[in-house]
């Protein structure tokens, strides 16, 4: 072969590989012709896309944005009415321990002092006088609540009346009227 069929095959095929190393993720693919050898195909990529957040009617919102009906909804009546949705009523009878693991309850009547000693419990309730925890992992909504004191480890206590004390002497618990606020509520 002489040099110029040489350089006429090569030059077109180095342009080529330059371009594909500098697009990236882009692959080119070149026509063979009758002067230049085809190049193989780029392989493949695989990767997964996140979808964008949908709004309540179902549309995507904008990348990064929370749909604005959901933004503007309170978090303690959200978090409320979502754990209200999947919860089994329990009547109070004035002074009640709940022991159980893993419940769903919403606690209905007479709710003066309630103890919660189990774990991974989610209890919603319109009024309670006095609420003690000293179990783990407890996310409690409280609409109408006077005193709180939490002892256990990674609870979380939320409620709208604004004259309610709290201590706190456990670890790691989330106690207030926004304390209900980015709580994840898979179900």
């Amino acid at each position: 072969m002489n040099k110029s069929t040489t350089t006429r095959l090569i030059a077109p095929i180095a342009a080529g590989l330059l371009m594909l190393s500098l697009s990236g993720c882009v692959s080119i693919e070149q026509k063979p012709s009758e002067e230049t050898a085809s190049a193989s195909p780029s392989p493949s990529i695989d990767a997964s896309v996140t979808p964008s957040p949908k709004a309540i009617d179902g549309t995507a919102t904008p990348s990064g944005n929370i749909p604005k009906e959901t933004a503007s909804r309170d978090s303690f009546q959200q978090s409320f009415e979502t754990i209200l949705k999947h919860a089994t009523k329990t009547k109070c009878a004035g002074n009640d321990t709940i022991d159980a693991n893993g419940k769903i309850l919403f606690l209905i009547g007479d709710c003066r002092d309630i103890k919660i000693t189990g774990t991974g419990n989610m209890i919603v309730s319109n009024h309670m006088k006095s609420l003690e925890i000293t179990g783990a992992g407890n996310i409690v909504a409280v609409k109408s609540l006077r005193e709180v004191n939490v002892s256990g480890m990674g609870n979380t206590v939320g409620w709208r009346s604004g004259d309610t004390t709290a201590k706190d002497t456990g670890d790691s618990n989330a106690l207030g009227k926004d304390a209900l606020a980015g709580v994840p509520l898979d179900f």
